[in-house]
């Protein structure tokens, strides 16, 4: 009878041990998931923004098309940064919050300009390295890939 009840706390022991490792496979894939979208976001986001603002230059009534633009990166990012990473990830996604405070503080400076009339997009971009920070982050695509693995 004792050797039943052995028996039965170990298969117990291993089957939660199997569901907490599951569950972090799951929790590894859906970061790799959100972090890979991210990713594309800010991608498609530095092949737009110049253009937009171009053509904001140009034609005044697209600045604030410009700004909703800079305002809904802000967000993504803002969402990235709330994540917790699961421990297999912690390096990349410090490599990441790192190049994410990167690209909101070049949004906050070209949004700055925005306001104080400039609209030259080589002005907005210069100095806020904000194109050269995605292609960054567009490196770490690779490692965040491994992870869903």
């Amino acid at each position: 009878m004792i050797l039943k009840w052995a028996a039965a706390a170990g298969l117990s022991a291993v089957l939660l041990s199997g569901c907490g490792l599951l569950e972090q496979a799951n929790d590894t894939l859906t970061y790799a998931s959100d972090m890979t979208n991210f990713l594309n976001e800010t991608q498609q986001f530095a092949s737009e923004v110049p253009a937009l603002l171009e053509e904001a230059a140009s034609n005044p009534n697209l600045v604030g098309d410009a700004q909703a633009q800079l305002e809904n990166m802000q967000q993504e990012i803002d969402q990235v940064q709330q994540l917790e990473a699961p421990a297999i990830a912690e390096g990349v996604h410090e490599k990441l919050l790192d190049y994410s405070g990167q690209l909101e503080s070049g949004l906050s400076e070209i949004n700055n300009k925005i306001e104080n009339g400039m609209l030259d997009p080589t002005v907005l971009l210069e100095d806020t390295e904000l194109l050269k920070t995605v292609q960054e982050l567009q490196e770490l695509r690779t490692n965040i890939e491994k992870l869903g693995q």
